[in-house]
């Protein structure tokens, strides 16, 4: 029993080193408009489809957010990333070593605005200040 613990104390880092740890990074992306809406991240291609009312996670660092209605509307939100608000926004998975995910609520508005919200929060708060560069206003698209 003693030898494999060593053995797996020992082997531990190793394994570390060879395959890495890595952080998550997403946008936690709800749908504050009366419309199922589908989001691409530009960034890595990945999609997701929002039904109103609920939020999703798209994996998104960096790139712009491709929002797309049930009428075939698109807009574009340019770099929706997590890295780029306050860190009292991020909400931050731990696991025994260290940050293992990082992700940004947001929430579109009927108006197409896009706010940040605070992780335990599930609507705008009027009274609370955005971030800078947020809100975001929707450019339209051809897509």
């Amino acid at each position: 029993m003693k030898r494999n613990l060593v053995a797996i104390f020992c082997c531990l880092p190793l394994a570390l080193a060879t395959t890495g740890c890595y952080t998550t990074i997403s946008v936690n992306f709800g749908n504050g408009t009366p419309s199922r809406i589908m989001v691409r991240s530009m960034e890595n291609g990945r999609e997701a489809t929002v039904p109103p009312g609920k939020f999703r996670k798209i994996p998104n660092g960096s790139g712009d957010l491709v929002v797309t209605r049930e009428a075939g509307q698109s807009y574009r939100f340019p770099r929706v990333a997590p890295f780029d608000v306050d860190r009292k926004y991020q909400a931050v998975g731990h696991s025994i070593f260290g940050p293992n995910s990082v992700t940004l609520k947001a929430l579109l508005q009927t108006n197409m605005e896009l706010y940040v919200l605070m992780p335990d929060e599930k609507s705008v708060n009027p009274s609370a200040q955005q971030p800078s560069g947020y809100p975001k206003r929707g450019e339209k698209t051809s897509q």
